[in-house]
């Protein structure tokens, strides 16, 4: 599946909702269903700045494709909606080559509606993952050639 197929998926799962709070029990849920990372990967390096719960992002590149882990400081415990936001942007950015990922629309988190009841600081902390997966991007692409 590419990242416009995953998109697509996503598009049409947000698509069924029929009350607001019905997104906010999708993140939820695959916040827990999200594998999180080993602990030992948690470092300050890989702390995503901006965002009010502490959340790690570890890029790694394989032959030429990019694979993050993810996780929150309490891991499946807490903060859920972070962690939720974040296994949300893994669904669409994670094992993809760099090139993929540079060429991928972030606004397509705002047409699913997923900023609109997002309190500030988890909207700054939203754009401060998809700019630091972006910079993952670029880095590894300049990297890669």
């Amino acid at each position: 599946m590419n990242i416009e197929e995953s998109q697509n998926e996503i598009r049409n799962i947000f698509s069924t909702f029929e009350n607001p709070d019905d997104k906010w029990k999708f993140l939820l849920k695959i916040a827990k269903e999200h594998g999180g990372m080993d602990a030992d990967l948690k470092q300050e390096k890989f702390i995503v700045k901006g965002c009010a719960a502490k959340m790690f992002l570890v890029p790694e590149c394989k032959d030429g494709v990019l694979h993050f882990h993810m996780d929150t400081e309490g891991g499946e415990n807490t903060p859920l909606l972070s962690r939720g936001l974040g296994a949300l942007a893994l669904k669409i950015y994670n094992h993809r080559k760099p090139a993929d990922i540079l060429a991928a629309k972030p606004e397509f988190f705002q047409e699913i509606g997923l900023q609109i009841g997002l309190t500030p600081t988890r909207a700054n902390g939203f754009a401060s993952l998809l700019k630091q997966i972006y910079m993952y991007a670029k880095v590894y692409s300049l990297v890669e050639s």
